[in-house]
C-alpha cells in the first residue's frame, strides 16, 4: 500500500469533495469555487498526484505537452502567433494546449492549477500582465516559462516593440509628407491584458513631437471594440472640419472598418487620408492595407523555440529576444 499510486478519488477524500470536482479542478478551475479548487490543488500537492493521462503520455515518452496561455486567442493576431509555435512543436513532436483567458480569475486558475499539477513541460504567455502571486508560483515551477510581449526579470521573453512601432508609423507618415496625423485604437480596459494600443500611441505621438507636430485631441479616438461603438466613432472622427492627412489604427481589423467608413462616406483612403494598421495579420494583403508588422508567426516560433531549448539547456542565463517592427506599404499609403 506504501507504493500505492494515487488516485483521483484518493484527491477527492483527502480534499473532502466529490471525484467529479476533482476532475473539473483538473480540466476547468473557473467552474470550482476558490476554497474547494484550493483544496484539490492542496491534496494533489500532498499525494504528489499525477493525472491520468498525463502518465500515460510521460511513460510513452512519444508526446511533450508545451501550454499556451492568451487572451482571446481567437483573435486573428493570436491565431498567426499560434501558428508559428505550432508549426515549431509539430516538428519536434510536441503537444500543444491553449488556455483562452476572459478574466483575471481565468488566469490566476490557470497559472495555480498548471504550476500545482505539473500537467505541461513549458508554457507559453502572449500578452499579459500577471499578479504577483502568479509570477511567484511560476518562479518556482519545474518548467521553462517564456513570455511573449512583457518582458520580466527571471524568465525568457519575446519582445514586441509597441512604442517603437508607434515611432515608425510616424517617421513613415512624415518622410510621405503628412503632418496633420490621426490616431483610432482599441482601449485596453482589462488589467491583465498588455496596453498595446496607449505603447503604440506613446510612440507615434512622442515622435511627432519630435518633429514639433502636436496631434490634436480631436484627431485621436480610442474607444471599445464593439462593432455599434467602433463605428460610431470612427463616423464621429469623420464628421470634423479638418480630417488629419494621416491614420494609424492599433490593429489590422480597426484599419479594415476605418476604410470600409471612409468609402462609405465618399473618402479615399490612401489619397484623401493616408492609413496604416498594426500587426499585418493575413487579411492585410488581400484588402491592400499598409500595416506595421510585428512578425506574429515569428514571434510564435521564437517562443517555441525558446521553450525546447530551455528543456535542452535548462542552466542557461535567461535572455530576451527582440521581433524587428517593419512598416509593408501598400495601396493605402
Amino acid at each position: 500500500m506504501a507504493n500505492k499510486v494515487p488516485t483521483i478519488y484518493d484527491v477527492a477524500r483527502l480534499s473532502g469533495v466529490s471525484s467529479a470536482t476533482v476532475s473539473r479542478v483538473l480540466n476547468d478551475p473557473s467552474l470550482v469555487a476558490e476554497d474547494k479548487r484550493q483544496k484539490v490543488l492542496d491534496a494533489i500537492k500532498v499525494l504528489n498526484f499525477v493525472p491520468k493521462a498525463d502518465a500515460v503520455i510521460t511513460a510513452r515518452k512519444l508526446y511533450k505537452k508545451i501550454c499556451v496561455i492568451a487572451p482571446f486567442f481567437t483573435q486573428p493576431v493570436f491565431m498567426q502567433r499560434l501558428r508559428g509555435v505550432e508549426s515549431v512543436l509539430s516538428e519536434e513532436h510536441f503537444e500543444l494546449v491553449i488556455y483562452s483567458i476572459e478574466s483575471s480569475e481565468d488566469l490566476r486558475d490557470y497559472i495555480s492549477t498548471i504550476t500545482t499539477t505539473n500537467r505541461c513541460d513549458g508554457l507559453i504567455i502572449f500578452s499579459l500582465h500577471l499578479e504577483e502571486e502568479s509570477l511567484n508560483q511560476l518562479k518556482n515551477a519545474s518548467f521553462p516559462v517564456c513570455f511573449v510581449e512583457s518582458t520580466l526579470d527571471g524568465f525568457d521573453s519575446v519582445i514586441i516593440q509597441n512604442v517603437d512601432g508607434g515611432k515608425k508609423a510616424a517617421e513613415f507618415f512624415l518622410k510621405k509628407g503628412c503632418k496633420r496625423p490621426g490616431f483610432i485604437g482599441e482601449k485596453s480596459t482589462q488589467k491583465y491584458n498588455v496596453p498595446a494600443t496607449e505603447e503604440r500611441l506613446l510612440g507615434y505621438r512622442e515622435y511627432f513631437l519630435s518633429e514639433n507636430i502636436e496631434i490634436k485631441k480631436e484627431h485621436v479616438w480610442i474607444g471599445e471594440f464593439s462593432k455599434s461603438q467602433l463605428d460610431e466613432g470612427i463616423n464621429e472622427f469623420l464628421s470634423q472640419d479638418e480630417l488629419p492627412d494621416c491614420v494609424l489604427c492599433s490593429s489590422d481589423l480597426i484599419a479594415a472598418r476605418f476604410i470600409s467608413i471612409c468609402h462609405e462616406r465618399g473618402i479615399e483612403a490612401g489619397k484623401d487620408i493616408k492609413v496604416l494598421g498594426f500587426d499585418n495579420i493575413d487579411i492585410s494583403s488581400y484588402i491592400g492595407l499598409s500595416s506595421v508588422s510585428q512578425s506574429l508567426d515569428e514571434s510564435g516560433k521564437m517562443a517555441a523555440h525558446c521553450i525546447i531549448n530551455r528543456l535542452q539547456n535548462p542552466d542557461w542565463n535567461n535572455f530576451s529576444m527582440v521581433i524587428p517592427i517593419k512598416i509593408i506599404e501598400r495601396e493605402t499609403t
